[in-house]
């Protein structure tokens, strides 16, 4: 699959979740003594798996 670039707005709950799955997988990967993982790289993985959401109401 080719690469594209995208841009995506989220709220500060999503964000905080975000974070905090990029500190799990930086503390696990420095436990094991691996190479931490790219924040890029992140992004890509939540994007190609989804991400679990809410729906909610659209403003018109």
């Amino acid at each position: 699959m080719p690469k594209s670039r995208i841009s995506i707005t989220i709220d500060g709950k999503v964000a905080k979740a975000i974070e905090n799955y990029y500190r799990e997988k930086v503390k696990t990967a420095a436990e094991k003594g691996e190479a931490i993982p790219k924040l890029s790289n992140i992004y890509e993985e939540i994007i190609e798996r989804g991400w679990e959401t809410k729906s909610g109401t659209r403003k018109k």
